[in-house]
């Protein structure tokens, strides 16, 4: 376990950078699971993913949250609370609420692999699992809001984090079943595209204004972002412009059905995107502390 109770408060803000590292890998974790699986659930309703797809993403969902449920059982986001202005109930829910959610993930690709693919039951349960992770995330970072306005913006920051992450991982996973099976319809993965242009776009504009709001500062974000230069230009390198470029590309060949384009440019956006998110949310760690 992560002991941070020994750890004196402090205003520096590559300290606090440094000692949240591992709640922002959790997050980043956690979040792209569950956007995986809502893109996913979102793509299999629209049609056109095959049962062997489904069943690899099932497996490969199941990993990337056994994952966050090792570093989160390792480092409790209850522990933080000398860092951070938390929610305590709900920083210690998130690990039983992680575990629930591997638990329907193994579940769910256990009965994909045994039987033609998922079972529309479970997919509905790991849904809802993931939901309340989600959930769980928000309640815990609340109390760094400065109003009920900049605490419902923190829950649609943390929805557009896992919708990018989520959508970027699905879109680069399902391009390489492209290059195996060049006659699929390109819609599934023009949608999972779309989504991540979307999201990217959103989150461009709700993270900014949500910084400003967070901590005990004024409300300013041009002080929020000034509290670290090198995380705040980081972040709109890595989540917000070179994302948008290659995932426009990507959208653009796969209209063309030019498939190896589109899966090379996938790689370059989750490239960017994995450790713009990571810099995105030590800034706002940074921003609530302040």
């Amino acid at each position: 376990m992560l002991l941070l109770d020994a750890v004196p408060i402090t205003s520096c803000h590559e300290c606090v950078a440094t000692l949240t590292l591992p709640l922002a890998l959790f997050l980043i974790l956690a979040e792209t699971t569950v956007g995986g699986v809502a893109t996913v659930a979102y793509l299999r309703l629209a049609g056109g993913l095959t049962p062997g797809f489904l069943k690899f993403i099932a497996v490969t969902y199941a990993i990337l949250g056994a994952l966050a449920f090792l570093v989160v059982l390792a480092a409790p986001p209850g522990s933080y609370r000398h860092l951070l202005a938390i929610n305590q109930p709900a920083a210690n829910a998130l690990v039983f609420l992680q575990a629930v959610f591997v638990l329907s993930l193994i579940v769910n690709a256990v009965v994909s692999w045994r039987g033609s693919g998922p079972s529309r039951a479970i997919a509905v349960v790991t849904l809802l699992a993931a939901v309340l992770v989600l959930v769980g995330i928000s309640a815990a970072l609340w109390p760094m809001a400065g109003s009920p306005l900049n605490a419902a913006g923190i829950a649609v920051m943390v929805a557009l984090s896992a919708s990018v992450l989520g959508a970027a991982t699905t879109g680069m996973l399902l391009g390489h079943w492209y290059l195996v099976t060049p006659a699929l319809t390109n819609r599934p993965l023009l949608r999972a595209i779309g989504v991540l242009l979307i999201s990217l776009v959103l989150q461009a504009v709700v993270v900014p204004l949500t910084l400003g709001g967070v901590g005990r500062g004024s409300g300013s974000l041009g002080q929020a972002l000034g509290l670290s230069p090198v995380l705040s230009v980081l972040w709109l390198l890595g989540s917000v412009i070179l994302p948008l470029v290659a995932a426009g590309l990507a959208f653009a060949t796969c209209r063309l059905r030019s498939f190896m384009s589109t899966t090379g440019l996938l790689y370059l956006a989750m490239i960017v995107i994995l450790p713009g998110q990571l810099l995105g949310q030590l800034l706002f760690f940074v921003a609530g502390s302040a």
